[in-house]
């Protein structure tokens, strides 16, 4: 059994963390991946323990705990804490698999094979899965799975090609062992920022997976119209076992994206405080930047306060037995991507404000300014659906979004 930690200890042990994730920030945007030794102290820090279940030696925190974990981390690296909240997440996903895989993923009794930490394939270039006896055979090319390289597991998901099948396909998730040679990885991922995150492509060739190492979708995002319901396993005790992956995937996107925005105030604070303009005056006297900084320091925290607001009122939600209304959900969502927003706009300003030499290469601002920039185009935060889906909502008019549900206005309307 894991020694309890308390939820302040995780956090501190995350700030203590931050310094060393910036001495190697460089290396790890060289490198295009994440140093091992910080993969390693993040496990050593049990941070990875967080949304584990506590039946597999984790301590099955609230929802919080990670969030202000990874805001800290993303104050040294921004591509680190991206890694670290995508794959923390990933526990708490696993965690809905049958029992039967979860022990052999955390009941080995092997430090580190209980310690193997998963990527995702969630965007197909082409994909598609056949059912056989006593499974499937998986097929196709995904995209995107951050931690690539420094993960022992990836969770594809893809649809399943059944005969008779409807307009809508099923969805299943695929646990697979890249030590047992299940999934190739694919040096793809050349980007403007987030560069280290080691976002790759995934690729799977005719590769059979037993029916226990999958995992229904609409299973781990069931809507609850019909009451709250356990997902999955459904054994565990910890509230975020019962809320919708949709409801809550947003949260996996702001919060290293909002360390890291810190941290360029925190820079430009240091640069302006000497800096003059060209009638002599030293920045920090200026009318202009005070306001300037002030609008972005209040606009992080905005973000912070929202996120973790609806993250608690998320929580009180599903714990209560009554499901949140439509309306209410859309709202989360719509938060998720508005803090989004507001975080590449806080750090748009700080990169104006900072002037030609903000945007050499090895600035704090700058590199800000790319990571926000590249996190912020992440699906999970995408204005045009999310804030059109609380549109609906609002307007009590028919929505049919995947991935959140499918509700005729009568059904928006009444709840």
């Amino acid at each position: 059994m894991t020694t309890p930690v308390s939820e302040e200890e995780l956090i501190a042990r995350a700030r203590s963390l931050a310094p060393k994730l910036a001495e190697r920030a460089e290396r790890c945007e060289r490198e295009r991946r994440i140093p091992e030794e910080s993969i390693r102290e993040l496990k050593q820090a049990d941070l990875f323990k967080i949304l584990l279940p506590k039946a597999y030696g984790g301590f099955e925190l609230d929802l919080s705990v990670f969030v202000k974990v990874a805001i800290e981390l993303g104050r040294g690296c921004a591509s680190t804490a991206w890694v670290y909240q995508n794959n923390a997440f990933h526990q708490a996903l696993l965690a809905l698999f049958p029992e039967e895989t979860q022990n052999e993923l955390w009941a080995n009794g092997d430090p580190v094979l209980d310690a193997r930490i998963a990527s995702t394939g969630w965007s197909p270039k082409r994909g598609a899965a056949r059912p056989v006896d006593g499974g499937y055979v998986l097929d196709g090319h995904w995209e995107f799975a951050s931690g690539s390289w420094n993960c022992e597991l990836d969770m594809i998901l893809a649809p399943v090609e059944r005969d008779g099948a409807g307009p809508a396909p099923e969805m299943r998730l695929f646990l697979l062992d890249r030590a047992a040679g299940e999934y190739e990885i694919v040096d793809t991922w050349h980007a403007m920022g987030l560069r280290g995150t080691a976002s790759n492509d995934i690729v799977v060739r005719e590769t059979f997976v037993a029916e226990q190492r999958t995992l229904a979708w609409a299973d781990a995002s069931r809507t609850p119209e019909d009451g709250v319901k356990l997902q999955g396993h459904g054994v565990h005790d910890s509230t975020w076992y019962r809320v919708p992956v949709c409801d809550w995937i947003g949260w996996t996107i702001a919060p290293a994206l909002l360390g890291v925005a810190y941290s360029a105030l925190d820079a430009s604070v240091a640069r302006l405080e000497t800096r003059t303009n060209m009638l002599g005056e030293r920045l920090a006297d200026t009318q202009s930047v005070q306001l300037r900084l002030a609008d972005v320091a209040a606009r992080l925290d905005v973000v912070e306060s929202m996120l973790l607001r609806d993250v608690a009122q998320t929580a009180e939600a599903y714990s209560s037995g009554k499901p949140p209304s439509v309306l209410e959900r859309a709202t989360w969502r719509r938060n998720q991507c508005f803090g989004a927003r507001l975080l590449l706009e806080a750090v748009e300003s700080l990169l104006y404000r900072g002037g030609a030499h903000a945007i050499y290469d090895g600035d704090p601002v700058q590199q800000a300014y790319r990571d926000v920039g590249a996190g912020v185009t992440h699906v999970a935060v995408d204005w045009d659906i999310w804030g059109r889906v609380y549109g609906q909502a609002l307007l009590g008019l028919d929505i049919a979004t995947p991935n959140f549900g499918f509700f005729p206005a009568a059904v928006v309307r009444s709840r």
